[in-house]
């Protein structure tokens, strides 16, 4: 039986993002390039960053920390909460993340996080 595989096109993903990057750099519009379908493939990555984007979003925190361990320059967002269990993680390596559960946000999962910080709802 065979298994299932997945083939990239890196010249079709760099092509594609030269184009959305004309048409919504047109508008003053800035993309965000997701990596969650590939794992946070550093060479997928790579063709993003080659081609002008400048900010990389993905679902898992060791996605983000294995771009930025190969050296991938770009401005990295967690685009989901992370489990508290790996907050540290996320300050380390995400220069953004996307917090929506109460839990996660207190002070006592994010020590270092300043009190000016809004975090958007109320925590009681």
């Amino acid at each position: 039986m065979d298994t299932p595989r997945l083939e990239i096109d890196l010249d079709k993903i760099g092509r594609n993002v030269s184009l959305l990057r004309a048409l919504f750099g047109a508008k003053g519009i800035c993309i965000t390039a997701v990596t969650k379908a590939v794992l946070g493939d550093p060479l997928v990555a790579n063709v993003l960053v080659d081609n002008g984007i400048r900010a990389i979003g993905d679902s898992r925190i060791k996605n983000i920390r294995r771009m930025k361990q190969t050296g991938i320059e770009a401005e990295f967002t967690l685009i989901r909460s992370p489990m508290p269990s790996e907050t540290e993680q996320v300050v380390q390596y995400a220069d953004i993340s996307l917090n929506t559960e109460p839990a996660v946000i207190r002070s006592d999962c994010f020590p270092d996080m300043p009190s000016s910080v809004e975090s958007g709802i109320g925590l009681s």
